[in-house]
């Protein structure tokens, strides 16, 4: 993972030294969440919740960013007839370099993002009557994105995009997914 972050390093150091025009830019979305998690013996098993992301970039000639944020991935239910429930969350803040490219003069582009994600994954058991208790790991993970705009205005932009990562608890992974629609807003 020290590889991707210096890789990632490198290539903002050199598009920092190219003096291209540079905007910075602000944006958030929200959308349903996805989590491959095993859901074997359980009675009710809901692997969809809502998902957000906020972020923040300082964009460069030909589309490429450099941009921060945070993601959630939303949270994935299960429980039975006895009481027992588990929850499982996962999100974090990332840092990562992204593409929009505009399609013609539409108003219509096409992106995508990839990038590293300090991803907390937490799980919180309940029984009914006794309470509950959680617990929580923490891994660094790759994410990727791809994804649509339309731009209203030169400011303004809707964005719809899927992004992909893992989680991590326990020794176990299960597969993330996020489809979220959002605005960008250039300065």
């Amino acid at each position: 993972m020290k590889k991707v972050v210096l890789a990632l390093a490198a290539f903002a150091a050199s598009i920092l030294s190219t003096g291209a025009m540079a905007q910075a830019y602000v944006g958030g979305s929200v959308g349903q969440g996805h989590s491959d998690s095993n859901c074997s013996g359980v009675a009710t098993c809901d692997k969809n919740g809502t998902s957000y992301k906020v972020f923040a970039g300082y964009g460069f000639d030909h589309g490429v960013s450099i941009e921060g944020g945070y993601m959630y991935f939303g949270k994935a239910k299960a429980s039975d007839f006895s009481g027992v429930a588990l929850d499982s969350e996962a999100g974090g803040p990332n840092i990562g370099v992204a593409l929009n490219v505009p399609v013609g003069t539409s108003g219509f582009g096409l992106g995508a993002r990839a990038g590293i994600v300090s991803l907390k994954t937490k799980v919180t058991g309940s029984v009914v009557g006794f309470g509950s208790a959680s617990e929580y790991d923490t891994k660094t993970q790759g994410y990727y994105g791809v994804g649509a705009s339309y731009s209203f205005t030169k400011n303004v932009r809707m964005d719809l995009g899927v992004d992909f990562s893992k989680a991590e608890f326990g020794g176990q992974k299960s597969d993330l997914r996020m489809g979220n629609v959002g605005m960008t807003y250039t300065f």
